[in-house]
């Protein structure tokens, strides 16, 4: 997936690089070391930035850990969709909506309730991992 045709950076272009080839969710601190060991030139704090900056344009999902650790992951914006996750290496899946979609059309119909917003995430083990 490749960043929205905006000012990109060097760093940001290498943070989205990071971002891209891992199919789990990154601390900051994980993004900053990835990046020192491939010799990028990118202070913890740009990481931070870029990041906060990728997750307010939508490019990037964030999730809070058990830890209260914010971490990230690169997600196509243009199709909404939820993640199942791996509890063992962290691998993330997505998921199809349509049954929450029926969901939300059932609570409108039934109680005239409009959702706004909602977040689901699915923990268990993958594939490789059971």
């Amino acid at each position: 997936m490749a960043l929205r045709a905006e000012y990109v950076t060097r760093p940001r272009e290498e943070i989205a690089g990071v971002l891209r080839e891992e199919r789990r969710f990154l601390s900051a601190a994980e993004i900053y070391e990835k990046l020192r060991r491939i010799r990028a030139r990118v202070a913890l704090s740009t990481v931070y930035r870029t990041l906060e900056r990728l997750r307010e344009k939508g490019e990037v999902s964030e999730r809070i850990d058990a830890g209260g650790e914010a971490r990230y992951m690169l997600c196509e914006p243009a199709k909404h969709h939820h993640h199942a996750i791996c509890r063992t290496c962290g691998k993330v899946e997505d998921v199809d909506c349509t049954a929450v979609d029926r969901f939300a059309q059932s609570l409108r119909r039934l109680h005239g309730f409009t959702i706004d917003d909602h977040a689901m995430e699915f923990m268990g083990r993958c594939r490789q991992c059971r």
